[in-house]
C-alpha cells in the first residue's frame, strides 16, 4: 500500500445499522470503510475497487459469509478476512483459520476492541505482504546468480568454443578442450605460459599489454584474427577478453572467449560471391524489361545509360547536404541506379500511332501518353505481390509511377505536391527532363547543355524542389560529361560513374 493511501475496509453484515456505525468508527481512525448486508453486494464491490481486509458476519441472509470467504479466498486470497458473529462454533472457527482466514471475532464486541482488531489485522497484512515482495526480490537475485553460474559453467565445458583464464601477468592458469580442439595445442604447450606465445604459435596479433589497457578503459577487448592451426590450417576466431573480479571489484584475473569462424567467414564469402551474381542477373532483367519500352522508340539512343548514370550523380551530391544525408546512402544511390532504366516501362502499353508521333498530340492522345505511368505502377506492384517486399521493386514503384508529378502539384498521374512526391521520383523527373530537352526526339531537336539548363531554371519552385534544383545545378557539369560521353562513342553499353 503506498504511503498517501488510507486502508480500506469492507464490512458484510445483514444488520444495517451495526454495518454503519461499524464502518464510522472505522472512518473516525482514517480507515476508509464500506458496508453492504449482503455477499453479492461484497462481490460487487470487490470487483469495483481494493481493500485492505474484509469484515464479515458468517450468518447472512441467502449466501453466508462462508460463501464470501470462499470467494475471497480464490479470487483476492492477499486480502486478510475476519468472521464475526454472534453464535460461535469452534469448529468451524478452527476450519476458518487453517484455510487462511486472520481471525474471528464473537459479538457482542466493544467497538475500540474492534478497531483494534482491525487496524492490527491490516498491520499485519501489510509486513506480510512486504516481506513476500522482499522474498520474492531475493528468489530473482538468487535465480540471476544461479543461471549467470550456469552460463559461465556452459562456457567452461564447451567444446565448441574456446575458453582460456590469463592472470593479471599475462600468465595463461586455465583452458578447456575447447581450445585445444581448435588450435591443435596441448596444455603444455601454452598452460603457465605467457600469453604471448600464443602470438609465436597460433595468433601473431594478439598482445597482452593492448588487451589489458583495453580492458582497464572500456571493459573488454574484442577482435577478430586470423591465425594457423598447429596443422598449418587457416584460423579465424573472434577473441573477447573479459575481466574477472572479487567480490570488491578488484581484476584478479582474464577471461578470453574464442570463437572458430573460419567455416563461417568461407560460407560467407562464397555467399557474398553468389549474391554479386545475383545482382549482376537482377540488374540485367530489370535492364532488359526497360528495354522493351525503349525498342520502341527509335529516337532515345542511350536514354537508359544516361538516366541512370544523371540519377546517380546526382544523388552522390545530394548525400553530401544536410536536408539529404539522412534519406541519401550508398543503398539508396545504387538501388536508385539500378532501378532508373524502369521508369518509362508502362511505354509498352501505349499504341504506336501515340508513342512515334512526330507531331504534337493532341489531348486525347496525352491523356493516353500519361497511362503509360499508371501502367508501369500496375505491371510492377503485380510482381511485388506475388513475390513480396524487395528494394529495387519498391523504388522502381515509386520512380515509375511518380517521375511525372510536379513540386507545385500539377503533375500526374495522382497531382502529388512536394514532399509527397518519393525523392527517387524528383531525382529521375530531373535526369528525364534534362535528358528530353538535351537529346534530339522525334518531335524536337537537340538544345545545348546551357540553353537546357536556363529553360529548367525557369521550373524551379514549380516542376522542380528548390532545393534538390540548387544541387542539380551545381553538378550541371557532370550531367553534360554524361551527355557528351554517350552521344559521341556509339560503342559504350555501360558507363559506371
Amino acid at each position: 500500500m503506498g504511503k498517501d493511501r488510507q486502508p480500506r475496509a469492507l464490512i458484510v453484515d445483514d444488520e444495517y445499522f451495526l454495518g454503519q456505525i461499524l464502518a464510522q468508527a472505522l472512518e473516525h481512525e482514517n480507515i476508509q470503510a464500506v458496508a453492504v448486508t449482503d455477499v453479492d453486494s461484497a462481490i460487487e464491490r470487490l470487483g469495483q475497487s481494493h481493500f485492505d481486509i474484509v469484515i464479515s458476519d458468517i450468518y447472512l441472509p441467502g449466501k453466508t459469509g462462508v460463501d464470501l470467504f470462499h470467494y475471497a479466498l480464490h479470487t483476492h486470497p492477499d486480502i486478510p478476512f475476519i468472521f464475526m458473529t454472534g453464535n460461535p462454533d469452534l469448529e468451524m472457527a478452527v476450519d476458518f483459520l487453517k484455510k487462511g482466514g486472520y481471525d474471528y471475532i464473537v459479538k457482542p464486541f466493544m467497538i475500540p476492541d474492534f478497531v483494534k482488531k482491525v487496524r492490527e489485522v491490516i498491520r499485519r497484512s501489510h509486513k506480510r505482504i512486504q516481506e513476500k515482495s522482499l522474498v520474492d526480490d531475493l528468489k530473482q537475485i538468487l535465480n540471476k546468480r544461479l543461471e549467470e553460474l550456469r552460463i559461465f559453467q556452459d562456457v567452461i565445458e564447451s567444446t565448441d568454443d574456446g575458453l582460456l583464464v590469463v592472470d593479471t601477468d599475462g600468465i595463461i592458469v586455465k583452458s578447456n578442450a575447447g581450445f585445444e580442439q581448435m588450435t591443435g595445442l596441448r596444455d603444455a604447450d601454452f598452460l603457465h605460459k605467457p600469453l604471448s606465445v600464443l602470438s609465436e604459435q597460433i595468433f601473431p596479433a594478439i598482445n597482452f599489454d593492448e588487451i589489458r589497457r583495453s580492458v582497464g578503459e572500456t571493459g573488454f577487448w574484442k577482435q577478430e584474427i586470423k591465425g594457423i592451426r598447429r596443422n598449418q590450417e587457416e584460423l579465424i576466431a573472434n577473441l573477447s577478453f573479459f575481466p574477472i573480479r572479487n567480490e570488491n571489484g578488484r581484476t584478479f584475473a582474464y577471461a578470453a572467449l574464442i570463437k572458430d569462424v573460419t567455416d563461417q567467414r568461407h560460407v560467407e564469402k562464397a555467399l557474398i560471391q553468389s549474391l554479386k551474381k545475383t545482382t549482376l542477373a537482377q540488374e540485367a532483367i530489370i535492364f532488359g524489361l526497360a528495354r522493351l519500352a525503349e525498342y520502341r522508340d527509335q529516337d532515345t539512343g542511350y536514354h537508359l545509360e544516361r538516366i541512370r548514370n544523371y540519377c546517380k550523380v546526382l544523388a552522390i551530391a545530394l548525400a553530401e547536404e544536410d536536408d539529404y544525408k539522412d534519406q541519401v546512402d550508398e543503398k539508396f544511390i545504387d538501388t536508385l541506379y539500378r532501378t532508373a532504366p524502369l521508369h518509362d516501362i508502362g511505354k509498352v502499353g501505349i499504341p504506336d500511332y501515340i508513342l512515334l508521333k512526330s507531331g504534337k498530340l493532341s489531348p486525347e492522345e496525352y491523356k493516353i501518353m500519361q497511362m503509360h505511368t499508371v501502367i508501369g505502377y500496375h505491371t510492377l506492384q503485380s510482381i511485388r505481390e506475388q513475390y513480396g517486399e524487395m528494394d529495387f521493386l519498391d523504388m522502381g514503384i515509386d520512380i515509375t509511377y511518380c517521375h511525372h508529378e510536379r513540386y507545385d502539384g500539377r503533375g500526374y498521374p495522382r497531382g502529388l505536391k512536394g514532399d509527397e512526391i518519393p525523392l527517387s521520383a524528383q531525382i529521375l523527373a530531373i535526369a528525364d527532363v534534362y535528358d528530353a530537352l538535351t537529346t534530339q526526339r522525334v518531335y524536337k531537336d537537340a538544345y545545348s547543355h546551357d540553353k537546357s539548363l536556363k529553360i529548367m531554371l525557369k521550373e524551379r519552385g514549380k516542376h522542380f524542389d528548390p532545393r534538390l534544383f540548387d544541387v542539380f545545378f551545381s553538378i550541371a557539369d557532370e550531367f553534360d560529361t554524361i551527355r557528351k560521353t554517350y552521344l559521341e562513342n556509339k560503342s559504350f553499353n555501360v558507363v559506371i560513374v
